[in-house]
């Protein structure tokens, strides 16, 4: 508990490493990219992919929360949790492919390479099961280099009651499908404008919080709240909408700030903090 604590005062006052989020180099998708269905080498610690999909489970359980002497006992039993979760949800989510999503939504993007020698784009969803008992999904793109990373994600409104799916007949709401779609529609925009350097100036900084970023209690006692993207990079202010480019490391596990890296689409009611900073 002392660990999980140390580490929790340690990123709520930004003192661990984070890794910068930017928009990739000029002429560095100069030669596209190509659509590519497996998974991301790097995933958030203690996630689990579903079988055979590019959908995976993001726990809301950390092995640093466990008051287990010996860790790796704790990180052994919760990766048997987790892979049962992802055998168990699998089923229910057939319905969902982001491969699938992507490669419809980027149909004629002049973003796609003619020849198939641009760079790797891996579509994938993060299903987090978060402490309110309540899932959130988020369509996921990532393209690695070895100088840059891109991890672009767009937070679906629908959330799911982890009750709902649960047990015999569980099902998706009617609507996931159509988000899905909705959401790889405005990934590939975002996508396209980045690469076009549309999306490099910062509009202003703030702390953002929210339950798509972070939804997790740390060690059962400090509330998901009190984890915010701290000066993270405004770039888009809509209506009802913001584009948010927020540091952090996407290999921590989800309670641990895991989700925060990369350029986020979220909308204005998935946010409980928007705290400007001043100029």
């Amino acid at each position: 508990m002392r660990r999980a604590l140390v580490l929790a005062a340690a990123l709520l006052a930004g003192c661990v490493s984070m890794r910068q989020s930017t928009a990739p180099a000029p002429q560095l998708l100069h030669d596209g990219v190509v659509l590519e269905r497996s998974l991301p080498a790097e995933l958030p610690a203690e996630s689990a992919a579903f079988p055979g999909s590019q959908v995976v489970l993001v726990s809301t359980d950390s092995a640093a929360g466990l008051l287990v002497p010996v860790p790796f006992v704790a990180d052994a039993v919760l990766a048997a949790v987790r892979q049962h979760q992802a055998h168990a949800l699998g089923a229910s989510f057939k319905a969902i492919d982001p491969y699938a999503s992507m490669q419809q939504a980027m149909a004629g993007s002049p973003l796609l390479s003619a020849d198939g020698k641009g760079l790797a784009l891996r579509p994938l969803a993060y299903l987090v099961d978060c402490s309110d008992a309540q899932y959130r999904l988020a369509l996921v793109a990532r393209i690695d280099t070895p100088h840059w990373m891109g991890r672009y994600m767009i937070h679906l409104p629908t959330t799911l009651p982890r009750a709902a799916l649960q047990g015999e007949g569980s099902g998706l709401p009617a609507a996931l499908p159509q988000e899905m779609a909705q959401a790889a529609g405005i990934l590939r925009t975002l996508l396209e404008r980045d690469a076009r350097g549309e999306l490099d100036q910062v509009l202003y900084r703030a702390d953002v919080g929210s339950y798509h970023l972070a939804c997790s209690t740390i060690s059962g006692m400090l509330s998901p709240k009190l984890m915010l993207a701290r000066n993270a990079a405004v770039v888009e202010d809509g209506a009802d909408h913001i584009i948010v480019r927020v540091a952090g490391d996407p290999s921590h596990s989800g309670p641990t700030g895991g989700l925060l890296y990369g350029l986020h689409y979220l909308r204005k009611d998935q946010l409980h903090t928007l705290q400007r900073k001043a100029p």
